[in-house]
C-alpha cells in the first residue's frame, strides 16, 4: 500500500497565494469586461451616470427673496437640479411640471429629495414667483458672481438637461430635456433605498 504524503508546506503556500490572487482579481476582470462587450447588470439606470461622479464646489446662493442658501442645505438631501435662462418658457414649465409630479410620487421618501432650479440674476422675478405658487416646494436660486457662474457652468460641462445631485454633492446623473419621469422615479428608489447618506 503507497504511504499518503501530506503536501509540502511550500505547495500549500502556493495554492493559497493563487487563491487570493484569484479572488481579488476577479471582480475587477468582470467589471473590465462587462466595460468592454458594453454589458450591464440588469439594474438599469434611466439616466446617464456620471463617471467619475464631479464634486461639486458648492457657493452660497440666494433665492427669490435674497435669503441664502447655503451649501450645507445640499447635504444630506438628494438634488434634482435644472438650469433655465430663459424665464422659465414652455420647455422648462414642462421640465418643472414633471419633476414636481416625480418628487411627489416618492411618497414617505419626498423629504430626501428636493427640486432646485437654478437662473441667472437678471430674470423677470415675477415670473418664478408664480412658478413657485403653482409648484410648491420648488427651489429657484439666483446665480450672481463670478463663482456662482462657474458653479452653473459645471453642470452644463456634461451632456443632459435634468441633474442628479448626492447628498455629499457629487453630480452622479444627468437626464436629457424629454426624459422619463418614470425612468427617473424608478432611478430615485433605487438610490434612495441603497443611499445611507442622505
Amino acid at each position: 500500500m503507497p504511504e499518503h504524503r501530506e503536501p509540502q508546506p511550500q505547495t500549500r503556500s502556493k495554492k493559497t497565494f493563487y487563491l487570493l490572487i484569484l479572488v481579488f482579481v476577479l471582480p475587477f476582470l468582470s467589471a473590465a469586461l462587462l466595460h468592454l462587450l458594453d454589458l450591464k447588470p440588469s439594474g438599469k439606470s434611466y439616466g446617464h451616470l456620471v463617471q467619475p461622479p464631479q464634486s461639486l464646489q458648492i457657493p452660497a446662493l440666494n433665492n427669490l427673496q435674497d435669503q441664502a442658501f447655503k451649501p450645507a442645505q445640499w447635504q444630506k438631501i438628494w438634488s434634482i437640479v435644472m438650469i433655465d435662462n430663459t424665464n422659465c418658457a414652455a420647455p422648462c414649465q414642462a421640465q418643472v411640471h414633471l419633476l414636481k409630479q416625480v418628487h411627489t410620487s416618492m411618497n414617505k421618501e419626498i423629504k430626501r429629495v428636493q427640486r432646485i432650479l437654478l437662473v441667472p440674476a437678471n430674470v423677470q422675478a415675477a415670473t418664478y414667483v408664480e412658478l413657485q405658487k403653482k409648484y410648491p416646494g420648488l427651489i429657484v436660486l439666483t446665480v450672481t458672481d463670478a463663482e456662482m457662474v462657474k458653479f452653473a457652468q459645471t453642470f452644463q460641462q456634461v451632456t443632459g438637461s435634468v441633474y442628479l445631485v448626492d447628498p455629499l454633492g457629487n453630480l452622479m446623473m444627468t437626464y436629457p430635456e424629454k426624459f422619463d419621469p418614470k425612468g427617473l422615479r424608478s432611478d430615485l428608489t433605487r438610490l434612495l433605498k441603497n443611499s445611507w447618506a442622505g
